[in-house]
């Protein structure tokens, strides 16, 4: 049976891929079969990604956290509708792997002033970080973006930067791989390297995006973006006097949201520990 990705292209629909995601997220594998049962009960031929993502989803909130961290792709395309708030979720997954970052910097180039959404430092070495975000699946990141990207690098390469990464919450096409390889440009997107992409880094480290939480209202997601509240753990690690010094929410709202974050944050011991940065 085929099923229709959300880009429109066919892809034959994968039970194993399926099963294997939801135990990465943390499911148990009476679980997982219960959900593959559900797909392959209600699928049909042409159904979309989405609808399928949908029937899993109810099937996986029986086990709490699970559903959140199924779902990490979706999380991140609702931290929109904006680029800015995935440049700042970028910064701040950069610094949980050793980096020191700076956003929004604007640098003298050689022939232009270059706007750099995230510059990292590590090791002595500086990287040039460019964001792209896409708020739909089947948008993918082409061979414009990472030719964009290298240009960009060459004018301000003599203010000592080492290499030009290009970071995306979607897949990248074949020739902007290619592109990027050929000229030593480091991409991570998603399942890209392989074992080494966006969500494997993220996962690793339970590095959710605060858009995991469902509970999520657009008011309440606005008021902890714009705290620079980006990731789950960040309700948990901060008080609740920060928290509600920051976003100016009520404090039952807060405790909520707490509670759901600690199921979120269930510590997985399936997740892989492969080394990605």
């Amino acid at each position: 049976m085929y099923v229709t990705k959300e880009s429109g292209q066919k892809e034959k629909l994968n039970f194993y891929k399926i099963k294997t995601s939801i135990l990465f997220a943390g499911g148990s594998e009476s679980l997982a079969n219960k959900a593959v049962r559900e797909v392959r009960e209600k699928a049909y031929p042409g159904i979309r990604t989405r609808d399928i993502l949908h029937i899993v989803l109810g099937v996986l909130r029986e086990e709490p956290g699970v559903a959140q961290r199924y779902s990490l792709k979706r999380a991140i395309m609702i931290l929109g509708p904006t680029g800015f708030p995935f440049e700042r979720f970028v910064a701040r997954l950069l610094r949980e792997y050793g980096y020191k970052t700076r956003i929004d910097m604007f640098i003298p180039g050689k022939c232009v002033v270059q706007e750099v959404d995230v510059l990292a430092v590590k090791d002595g070495k500086k990287y040039m970080v460019e964001c792209k975000y896409h708020n739909s699946p089947g948008n993918r990141t082409d061979l414009k973006v990472v030719m964009y990207t290298h240009a960009r690098f060459l004018d301000i390469q003599h203010k000592g930067f080492t290499q030009a990464w290009l970071i995306t919450n979607t897949r990248c096409t074949s020739e902007a791989e290619i592109y990027a390889r050929c000229n030593g440009i480091r991409i991570i997107s998603w399942n890209y390297p392989p074992n080494e992409g966006l969500e494997k880094m993220l996962m690793q480290k339970n590095l959710y995006p605060i858009t995991s939480l469902e509970s999520l209202t657009l008011k309440i997601r606005e008021r902890l973006v714009m705290a620079n509240l980006m990731m789950v753990s960040d309700i948990l690690t901060n008080s609740m006097f920060y928290l509600k010094m920051k976003t100016r929410l009520p404090k039952k709202i807060l405790e909520d949201l707490r509670e759901e974050a600690r199921q979120v944050l269930q510590l997985n011991n399936k997740q892989a520990d492969n080394k990605v940065v």
